[in-house]
C-alpha cells in the first residue's frame, strides 16, 4: 500500500477500502490471515516517532489496536499489523496480531535488527515470538531483519513453518528485496510471505508470497493492491523429506 505519511486516520481508510472484498468463509478450516506493512499506520519512521508510539496490548488501548481488532473481526482473519511499541525511554518497531473476537492481542514481534536511522530511539527485540495460527507455526520479521539469516534460521529452529515480512523497503535496493525473500526461502524451506510499501520514489513495493522451493507464488511490481496465496503443508513437508538440507540443524 502506498502510505499516507503521520495519518492514521488516511491509513486505516486505505486498508479498510483494500480489504473490503475479503470475507472469510467460517465453515472453511483454512485459515485467513492478513499482512500489513511496516508502520503501516504513520508511515517509516514519523515526524516523530515518540508521539506516534502506542500500546497494543488490548483493542482498547491505542488507536491502532483498535483498528486491527475491528478489522479482523470484520473479515474473519487474523490480522498482522505494525506500529511503534514503547519499552520505558526506548521505542520499539513493533509487529502486533489480533484475532477475531478476542480484545487482547494475540502475539506480537520486536524487530531484532533496528535500521540504521531507527538505532539511536528504538531498542532491538530479543527473540523469536513463535505464534500459532490453527496449526501453523508462524514467526514475523521486519523489514532490515530480511538480510540475517542467522534470524530466520532461529526462526525455523523453534518450529516455524511460515515467516512473514512486514517492511519499508527502498525502491534503491529492491533487487536485494526479492533475491533476500528467495533465500530465506529456499534455505530454511519455508514459506514467506512479504509486504512491502509503494507510492514513491522511496519504497519499491514487489510485495511476495514464495514457497519452500524459492517459487514466486504471488507478486506485485510497485502499483497497490492485494495479492494472495493458499499455502499448505504437505508439500512443504515432503519436500522437507525428499531434500533433507535442514537435518542437520533443526
Amino acid at each position: 500500500m502506498d502510505v499516507f505519511p503521520n495519518n492514521k486516520a488516511k491509513n486505516f481508510a486505505k486498508v479498510s477500502d483494500l480489504t473490503a472484498q475479503i470475507h472469510k468463509n467460517q465453515d472453511d478450516p483454512v485459515p485467513g490471515v492478513i499482512i500489513l506493512p511496516e508502520m503501516f499506520a504513520t508511515g517509516y519512521l514519523p515526524l516523530h516517532p515518540e508521539s506516534a508510539a502506542e500500546d497494543f496490548s488490548t483493542k482498547d488501548s491505542g488507536e491502532t489496536a483498535k483498528f486491527l481488532y475491528e478489522l479482523a473481526n470484520k473479515t474473519g482473519c487474523t490480522v498482522m499489523g505494525a506500529g511503534i511499541a514503547k519499552s520505558g525511554k526506548q521505542l520499539l518497531n513493533h509487529s502486533s496480531i489480533y484475532q477475531p473476537a478476542q480484545p487482547q492481542e494475540f502475539a506480537h514481534y520486536d524487530k531484532r535488527r533496528p535500521f540504521f536511522m531507527e538505532q539511536g530511539k528504538f531498542s532491538a527485540g530479543e527473540k523469536v515470538n513463535l505464534f500459532k495460527i490453527s496449526n501453523w507455526n508462524v514467526a514475523a520479521t521486519i523489514c532490515f531483519d530480511l538480510r540475517f539469516p542467522e534470524l530466520y534460521r532461529d526462526a525455523v529452529k523453534a518450529g516455524a513453518r511460515l515467516i512473514t515480512v512486514q517492511a519499508a523497503w527502498p525502491a534503491a535496493r529492491i533487487t536485494h528485496w526479492k533475491t533476500l525473500l528467495q533465500a530465506r526461502a529456499i534455505e530454511d524451506q519455508v514459506y514467506i510471505a512479504a509486504v512491502n510499501c509503494t507510492g514513491n520514489a522511496l519504497n519499491g513495493g514487489n510485495s511476495m508470497i514464495v514457497n519452500p522451493k524459492g517459487d514466486i507464488m504471488a507478486s506485485t511490481g510497485q502499483e497497490e493492491g492485494v495479492i494472495y496465496a493458499r499455502i499448505e503443508s504437505a508439500p512443504q513437508e515432503e519436500y522437507r523429506e525428499k531434500f533433507p538440507v535442514l537435518k542437520e540443524i533443526i
